[in-house]
């Protein structure tokens, strides 16, 4: 059935025209489920709940009592608990008897901004913890669409409801009261019309779902059905709207109250006009915050996709680098040990040939004597010399070439400090040689460490701008949680919209006034208009004094706020009854 002839239905359900017709119509395009008894009807709706709805999303499921809601709810969750979707195994039991397991849904039903619940938000249950918590996440996200900080690509998701407070104010919610469902919007809803199903429950229960709004109605035939639906439409209608139900009772109250001065109620009647009007203007700031915050939220789920991205490689390059560390120094742990041990080898060599150098540098020094009788003695110790600098000199290079001056070398005392350290740079150069994966390790390490601080700096510059930008969104200074600020300005809204009923209520009762009943037909047409011109006279005169106002306080610059992200519904998809 296309949208507009939904509108249709939709305005003459409200207005309760001609129901037969709204039955058939509703009939003719499958909106409507004959049952032929009521064991029936409660397995078709549990086989319903626990299917796939279309386009994935939540089913409602709209009865008339509390009552029914439970039976019902409970059939539901043990077919859940059959096909394993719903863990029967670690539960808690709330203070009403009922058992919440991992899998179920709930219903919260009391607000609690420290907890970033509202009354008759529906969730999700995660996790049970053994001391009666709930890890929940909001209906319509499955678990896996949860990082483990709670993030969603729609913003900060996961809840923790403490213990207490699930003992008390937490359902299960696969069934609801229409009560319950009003200002929902689901995949597909599914109206349990009864014996006291009235005309506003029907027509709440038609009107919650996208793509699909059934009936179900336990008739002998179509035209029991079709009468059971007259009779719904023939109840009372009062609760169609608290300023329908106002106008109801004041038209009835005013065959029997005593008329009220007409100034009186004219006063008070300007008095809801303009309390109206505040809650209108509250109502619009408040909304539009809270689409900026939605925006921001959305932003901030990306920037926190980013820094958990970056978090992981953070710790990725740090493993990476410890290990490349730990090879690094144990080859450098081994090329220093094998040098030390060749040093030493070294050493004890020089030591063990030392003293006959020594000896044959004195036989050189002292010369063939006067007679020249000790030339043969002098060349061989020429020659023991020679060979023992050209063994050492590898290491000591330093060592002379001609024999009277490597032989005043090797006669004097060793520099043991600068003997040591030359074999011993010596050793390490030739263990280093030894093993050429030592530079391949070492320099790995270097890459490895470089690769981790790059991810740490990139890092601390992400948490950074992430700060600067949630904090100039605040006019105290300090970092916004769009999570938490969305909740509060929810709750504001629901109270304004709570406020606005009120008004709207207000005015209803003081129209219907008798005073008010007695005018002429364009009385309250003037009245609304008297009272416009006062109001738009009034808001001038603010204008006007606002400037010399701001003038005398220092101003300050402000930096406009980041663009919010808008989003397009997919094309195509196809609508429930309008509203």
């Amino acid at each position: 059935m296309p949208d507009t002839e939904y509108a249709e239905l939709t305005l003459a359900m409200r207005r309760g025209d001609d129901p037969r017709a709204v039955f058939d119509a509703l009939h003719a395009c499958g909106q409507i489920r004959i049952h032929s008894d009521p064991a029936a009807r409660l397995e078709a709706l549990t086989a319903l709940a626990t299917a796939s709805s279309p386009g994935g999303g939540a089913v409602a499921v709209v009865v008339d009592t509390r009552e029914q809601a439970a039976e019902l709810g409970a059939a539901i969750r043990e077919r859940l608990i059959a096909s394993g979707r719903v863990d029967d195994g670690r539960v808690v039991t709330t203070r009403a008897g009922q058992r919440i397991g991992a899998g179920d849904r709930i219903a919260t039903r009391r607000n609690d901004r420290t907890l970033g619940v509202a009354n008759r938000d529906t969730w999700a249950v995660t996790a049970v913890d053994p001391r009666g918590s709930l890890a929940v996440i909001p209906t319509g996200l499955a678990p896996g669409d949860v990082t483990p900080g709670g993030v969603t690509p729609f913003g900060s998701a996961k809840r923790v409801l403490p213990a207490d407070y699930v003992a008390e104010h937490v359902e299960l919610a696969y069934a609801s009261t229409v009560h319950g469902v009003q200002g929902d919007t689901v995949a597909a809803s599914h109206l349990v019309v009864g014996e006291h199903t009235g005309a506003a429950a029907a027509y709440v229960g038609m009107t919650r779902g996208r793509t699909a709004n059934t009936a179900h109605l336990v008739a002998a035939d179509l035209a029991d059905a079709r009468q059971q639906w007259i009779a719904v439409f023939a109840r009372d209608r009062a609760d169609l709207g608290a300023v329908h139900a106002a106008g109801l009772a004041a038209l009835e109250a005013a065959c029997y109250a005593q008329p009220r001065p007409l100034d009186q109620v004219l006063t008070e009647l300007h008095a809801a006009w303009t309390a109206e009007q505040r809650c209108q203007d509250q109502l619009e700031v408040l909304q539009r915050r809270r689409e900026v915050l939605r925006s921001i939220a959305a932003v901030d789920a990306d920037h926190a996709h980013q820094m958990a991205a970056l978090q992981d490689r953070q710790r990725q390059t740090a493993i990476a680098a410890q290990q490349a560390t730990q090879r690094a120094q144990a080859i450098g742990a081994l090329v220093t040990a094998e040098a030390d041990r060749l040093r030493d080898t070294l050493l004890d060599r020089w030591a063990a040939q030392r003293d006959p150098a020594r000896q044959a540098a004195q036989v050189v020094l002292a010369g063939p004597g006067r007679l020249g009788l000790r030339h043969g003695a002098v060349h061989r110790a020429e020659d023991q010399l020679v060979d023992w600098a050209d063994r050492w000199r590898p290491y000591l290079p330093t060592l002379p070439t001609e024999a009277r001056q490597l032989a005043a070398v090797a006669s004097s005392a060793d520099d043991a400090p600068r003997l040591q350290a030359a074999v011993g740079e010596l050793a390490y150069r030739r263990t280093e040689a030894a093993h050429p994966e030592r530079a391949r390790l070492c320099a790995a390490a270097d890459a490895a460490q470089a690769a981790h601080d790059r991810v740490s700096r990139a890092l601390d510059q992400a948490r950074r701008r992430q700060e600067d930008r949630l904090t100039r969104l605040t006019a105290h200074g300090q970092p916004l949680d769009p999570a938490v600020e969305l909740a509060g300005v929810h709750g504001d809204v629901t109270d304004a919209e709570g406020e606005l009923t009120a008004a709207r209520t207000r005015i209803a009762e003081l129209t219907a006034d008798p005073a008010m009943v007695a005018q002429p037909p364009d009385r309250l047409a003037q009245e609304r208009n008297a009272w416009r011109l006062h109001r738009d006279a009034d808001r001038a005169t603010r204008r006007a004094l606002a400037p010399a106002a701001s003038s005398s306080r220092p101003t300050r610059s402000v930096r406009p706020p980041e663009p919010a992200l808008h989003r397009t519904p997919s094309p195509g998809a196809r609508r429930g009854i309008g509203r």
